[in-house]
Parts: structure tokens; C-alpha cells; sequence
């Protein structure tokens, strides 16, 4: 039944795409969040969908020939991109250890870079960007309810609910805690009570799933992206009584479970041995990185490249460091930087930070045109919504593994659109009352 109904929402929605071709990205971009995993083709129920709207996307920006916007792309944060995946192609090519599938990845990122380019051609105006993250919110709120749905059924951390492409519980919260401050920035640019309290509820159910998520992770990048959201839009009082009840809200999803595995991050004494190890394989990385610091080991090779640095912590109980140094089901970096450093060098791991400080920056350039130009608003408190959730995954992907998670880059691709837009109309407001003061004075 589910197929038929996909099948049919396919063949009817084809005429409004070719209309208004935007309405494929969001179709496109939205049911990546329903099946996270399609993003990549690989799995075989609904897949056809993706396709089918790839080639639709590709179709109608050539026929209504959006293809004439193409110098969009020429900017800051996709050159950054191109250069991201030249590192990760580069090391895979001079990989020193072999990796399961590494090529099959690297044209997934490739994928999402290309998507990322349409996304500059057929987006036109800051209307466009908010129905796109407006549809994203849309479907994270229904992800959510299913994973609340799927927590009292027995899932208790949802593993598995990001599908392949972020299916650990850590980067389901990580990519809930980036959407979290977009739908903030929602409840405080509505226009009505309805679109108010819409908002309101998107943002109860994601901070809800994230601490159904019970990641640590997750907790500190709820408080980081909020903190980051209530700095840059200038709005700390709201947003101070926006946590407190957003803490209301979550608690009785909380249990003793919850409390307890955040308990331990209290002090070092207190930490489990997940916590532990990745100090161990923090270092190990460092280690690998230190001895190939340009290109690094290959793309996804860390797993493999830190074993040989398993003497190296002579001082570690032997269980535990078997356990770290295991043969089977071998650990990754849980560190995102680290991975990038261990796996592609400087030459990755530069584009990378620079990416993600970027989209940081940004909120504050954001805070700073908020004094200058009010009537600005609507657009800025969105940029430090977007900024603000990069902030917050940020600080979460200190602890876990993201550099295949596409929708930080989708992200970064809207905080840099939007900021363009803004500094065009922040450039003409200039010239605007420069003209009237010149034209006063000439007058006079």
C-alpha cells in the first residue's frame, strides 16, 4: 500500500514540478529526512523516488533555463566544498590502507555537492529559502514523532532511525540539534498565532527526540545552539525563558536512564568506558595525523591506520585497551576533526574548518546588522537560526563521526546564500540614503 501511495504521489505531483521547479528540491530535500538513508540510492524500497526527482531537478533547470544562474555557485563556501571533495578524493586514490566501499562514498559526497549546486540556480529569494527550511522542519517534526513513537516501543536510544546515512543515536541528535535553532528562529518571525504555535510544537518535539536520543553529545549541543541562537539574534531573555520550558517540556521524557548517563559527564573519574575510549582514539588520531600530516592515511582509513599505535599506551589496563584496539567491528576516530585530519591531512581539514567556522561567523556578522537595520529582521533572525545550528553541531561532532552527514552542508549552502542577500540589501540601503544625502545637500 505504501509503495502504491509513493507511486501515486509521484505521478500527480510531476505537473506542479515542472510548473515550479523548487518544489522538487523540497520534495527531494524533505524525503531525505523521512528516509535519511535514500539520500545515497542504496537502499531498494522507494528508491526510484530520489532518482526520479534528481532527473527532475536536472531537467527543469535546464528547460526553464536556471542553468543562466550558475555563476551563484562561484562562492566562498562551495569552493570550500570542491576543494573538501578533491582532499577526500585525492586521499582515497593515495590510501594506504584498503577501505570497504571507499570509492562508492566519495561519489555519494559528490552527490551531494552536485544537489547543493542546483540548489544555488534555482533558488532565487530569502521566500524560497524559508519554504525549503520550512519543508525540512516540516519532516523533522514528523521524524520525530515516529521517533518518540519508536522510543516507547522499545527503541530506547533510536538507533537505526536516520536510516544508513546517520543512524547512530549520537547523529541523530547531532542532526536535531542543527534544525533546532531554525525552528526558533520559526517561533519568533511568525506572522500569526497558528504559525506561532506550529513552531513551538516543532521545537517541543525535537528537543524531546533528542533527549530520547540520551546523547551526551546532544545534550551539550541543545545548549550550545540555543546559547548561540539567543547571542546572535539578541534575544537571551526570550530565549532563557524559551529553555526553561523547553527543559519542562522534555523532562518527563527524561528518566533515571537519562540523568544517570549524564551524570557521567561530571568529572573525568566518572566517565564510562565509551567516554574513556575516545580519549584513547582521540590521541591515536593525533598520532596518525602527526605522521602524515598533508594527505593523511585515505579517506575512511583511521579505523585501520591507528592500529598500529596500539603500543603506544603500554599504561592502559589490557582489557580495556584490547576493547579500544579491537580486531573486529574496529573503532572510528569519534571526533570528526580528527577524522578529517587523520584521514585527508591539512589539505582536508582546512577546507572543513574553514566551512564550519563560516557558518559560525556568520551569526555574528548577524548580531551586528541586527542594531543597523531593523527593518532587516525577519532575514537576519533566520541567518542566526541557520548559524546558530551549525554552532550546535559543531560542538556535537567533537564526539562523533559526520563527515558523510549531508545536511550541514545543506545548511552552509543556505547561510551563505542568505547572507548574500542580506549584504545586497544592506549595500543598497547605503547607496539609498547616500543618494538622499547627496541629493539633501545639493538642494540646500
Amino acid at each position: 500500500m505504501r509503495d502504491i501511495v509513493l507511486a501515486l504521489l509521484v505521478v500527480f505531483s510531476i505537473p506542479l514540478v515542472l510548473k515550479r521547479p523548487i518544489l522538487a528540491m523540497a520534495l527531494y530535500l524533505g524525503a531525505n529526512v523521512v528516509r535519511p538513508e535514500m539520500f545515497f540510492w542504496g537502499g531498494s524500497g522507494g528508491s526510484y523516488f530520489f532518482m526520479v526527482y534528481f532527473v527532475l531537478i536536472v531537467i527543469t533547470t535546464f528547460v526553464g533555463r536556471f542553468y543562466r544562474n550558475a555563476g551563484r555557485i562561484n562562492n566562498r563556501e562551495f569552493r570550500l566544498m570542491v576543494w573538501l571533495f578533491v582532499a577526500v578524493m585525492v586521499s582515497t586514490i593515495f590510501a594506504q590502507y584498503p577501505v570497504f566501499r571507499g570509492d562508492y562514498y566519495v561519489i555519494e559526497l559528490l552527490k551531494v555537492f552536485i544537489i547543493g549546486s542546483f540548489i544555488y540556480m534555482l533558488v532565487n529569494d530569502f521566500s524560497e529559502i524559508k519554504m525549503l527550511q520550512n519543508v525540512l522542519l516540516g519532516c523533522f517534526a514528523f521524524l520525530g514523532i515516529w521517533g518518540i513513537q519508536q522510543q516507547f516501543m522499545g527503541n530506547e536510544r533510536l538507533e537505526g532511525l536516520g536510516g544508513s546515512a546517520w543512524g547512530d543515536s549520537n547523529d541523530v541528535a547531532a542532526v536535531f540539534v542543527l534544525f533546532l535553532p531554525v525552528a526558533l528562529a520559526k517561533v519568533f518571525t511568525s506572522a500569526n498565532r497558528k504559525e506561532y504555535w506550529k513552531a513551538i510544537c516543532i521545537v517541543a518535539i525535537m528537543v524531546i527526540l533528542i533527549v530520547c536520543t540520551k546523547s551526551r553529545a546532544g545534550l551539550l549541543g541543545i545548549v550550545a545552539s540555543v546559547v548561540a541562537y539567543g547571542y546572535y539574534s539578541r534575544n537571551m531573555r526570550k530565549i532563557t525563558f524559551v529553555f526553561l520550558l523547553m527543559a519542562a517540556v522534555a523532562a518527563p521524557f527524561a528518566g533515571q536512564a537519562y540523568i544517570e548517563r549524564m551524570a557521567t559527564m561530571k568529572s573525568e573519574e566518572s566517565l564510562d568506558s565509551s567516554a574513556n575510549s575516545r580519549f584513547i582514539l582521540w590521541q591515536a588520531g593525533l598520532m596518525v595525523f602527526a605522521d602524515n600530516p598533508l594527505f593523511g592515511t585515505g579517506f575512511l582509513t583511521y579505523p585501520e591506520a591507528k592500529m598500529k599505535y596500539r603500543g603506544r599506551f603500554p599504561e592502559l589496563d589490557e582489557a580495556f585497551r584490547n576493547e579500544v584496539f579491537r580486531i573486529e567491528d574496529k573503532k572510528v576516530t569519534h571526533n570528526t576533526y580528527i577524522q578529517v585530519m587523520s584521514d585527508c591531512g591539512l589539505f582536508g581539514a582546512i577546507p572543513y574548518v574553514l566551512l564550519i567556522c563560516g557558518g559560525i561567523l556568520s551569526g555574528f556578522r548577524a548580531r551586528q546588522l541586527l542594531v543597523c537595520f531593523p527593518f532587516m529582521r525577519e532575514k537576519l533572525t533566520w541567518l542566526c537560526g541557520l548559524s546558530a545550528g551549525i554552532t550546535g553541531f559543531a560542538v556535537c561532532i567533537i564526539t562523533l563521526d559526520t563527515l558523510l552527514v549531508i545536511f550541514p552542508y545543506v545548511q552552509l549552502i543556505f547561510i551563505g546564500m542568505l547572507s548574500r542577500m542580506i549584504a545586497a540589501d544592506t549595500e543598497a540601503d547605503i547607496s539609498l540614503a547616500s543618494s538622499h544625502s547627496v541629493y539633501g545637500g545639493n538642494k540646500a
